[in-house]
């Protein structure tokens, strides 16, 4: 049962932030897992329902849904071993990580988030969604417009392609984008120590879903930009 986190954990991340290194990682092990990764595994568990409602074919055992502490340092110029953050990501486990479509939550000192997106650029989805966005604009923008008051875009967009001129200002932000994510921003502390807060990502991702599936349910296109 996910009951929170803690002061603990907030003070784990700044700790493991300014002790960045194998000996004080193991010296404080058990203070990890009490702290960070067992609540991180039960909210995990307890969203598990929710993500069944958005996509049944998306990973939802915590131990694959949870991320690591350790860092993969290898092609990396940032040689601290460990995060100082975590995150929760549930998608399709046969699509390649950074392309997925995503739902995630994340927390750090500075608080937390949720959303919806991928954080790679993934030409063929967004290709095939140009040509969805260009015939049926208003479709999509109902979409959104029942997202907005809550979400923000973070988008990652082509600086020079041409969006088509029929599209209602609403919809041109959305046309060249490359990739992007949605997202709600949580500074409520008091929030993220409480078991309120999966229920406030339960509801959330439920919010999510008509983005999912109408980007899910899209044929994707090879090639050159729309």
């Amino acid at each position: 049962m996910f009951n929170g986190f803690s002061d603990e954990t907030f003070e784990f991340f700044m700790a493991i932030g300014f002790n960045n290194n194998r000996e004080f990682f193991q010296e404080n092990h058990d203070w990890y897992l009490r702290s960070v990764r067992q609540p991180a595994l039960a909210l995990a568990e307890s969203l598990s329902e929710s993500i069944e409602k958005m996509d049944p074919d998306m990973e939802r055992r915590p131990n694959r849904v949870v991320s690591r502490i350790n860092r993969d340092i290898r092609f990396s110029n940032d040689k601290s071993p460990y995060r100082d953050y975590i995150w929760l990501a549930f998608r399709r486990p046969e699509v390649e990580s950074g392309v997925a479509l995503s739902a995630y939550f994340d927390m750090s000192c500075d608080g937390a988030s949720y959303g919806l997106g991928f954080y790679r650029d993934n030409r063929p989805l967004m290709n095939a969604f140009r040509r969805r966005l260009a015939a049926e604009p208003e479709e999509f923008l109902a979409i959104w417009r029942a997202l907005s008051p809550e979400f923000v875009l973070h988008a990652n967009a082509y600086k020079r392609m041409a969006v088509p001129d029929t599209l209602p200002p609403e919809a041109r932000p959305w046309y060249p984008l490359k990739g992007f994510y949605v997202q709600k921003d949580l500074r409520d502390f008091a929030l993220i120590k409480s078991p309120a807060l999966a229920e406030e990502i339960q509801q959330g991702f439920e919010k999510l879903i008509p983005l999912y599936r109408c980007l899910s349910q899209l044929k994707c296109e090879e090639g050159g930009n729309v």
